[in-house]
């Protein structure tokens, strides 16, 4: 049927802001399906240690695994210190074995920037390479940004949402399009009766008939 004088303006405003309402929904499912990113960050010390001559202190140092991390370590000593930044490689039996980051054979400072992911915690070794003990500090931040995502129930309550809307709004416009106002069409007048039928008609009205 060709668009006319049938036209429902209000379904069809109704339509088109169900549809509208289905856009946004299925925008806001796309953007929380790409995960939200959050920086979460660590600050290990600084610490300060009190090192004797050959001998040999460890730190820790903590952080966040993500899909990006970063690691930023400064560290300083009154002496000569064998600085090494181990991470953890795995467990063979009982032994932990580790794998080597960066040394510092002997220095009295040193930096290190590095690319993850790493595997936390990260063992820091000093060892007082002198004949005098030494005063170390290190500070180490570990910066991890990761995407977050919704639950998958929400995705889901969010799709069907959409879909129901973009059903429903459809279905609006269409109607409001194409239905006619009235699809039975006018009532069909009444035919004339003659005399005879009316004549008829009165006779079997009458009691007893």
């Amino acid at each position: 049927m060709l668009l006319g004088s049938a036209v429902r303006p209000w379904l069809v405003v109704i339509g088109l802001l169900l549809l509208t309402l289905a856009a946004g929904l299925a925008a806001s499912l796309y953007f929380a399906a790409q995960g939200n990113p959050t920086t979460s960050t660590t600050d290990t010390g600084p610490t300060t240690f009190l090192i004797a001559p050959n001998e040999t202190q460890t730190l820790l140092i903590f952080g966040f695994n993500g899909t990006s991390e970063q690691l930023n370590l400064s560290w300083s000593s009154t002496g000569a210190i064998q600085f090494v930044l181990q991470s953890p490689a795995g467990c063979s039996g009982s032994c932990w074995t580790t794998s080597t980051l960066a040394t510092w054979p002997s220095n009295s400072s040193g930096n290190w920037k590095g690319s993850g992911p790493f595997h936390y915690p990260l063992l820091c070794q000093l060892k007082n390479l002198g004949l005098r003990s030494a005063s170390a500090s290190v500070h180490a931040r570990t910066t991890a940004t990761s995407a977050t995502h919704p639950s998958l129930g929400f995705e889901v309550i969010l799709g069907a949402g959409a879909a129901a809307l973009f059903a429903v709004g459809g279905v609006a416009v269409f109607l409001g399009l194409f239905l006619r106002g009235n699809p039975y069409g006018p009532p069909r007048p009444l035919a004339p009766r003659s005399a005879e039928d009316v004549e008829e008609l009165m006779r079997n009205d009458r009691p007893g008939h």
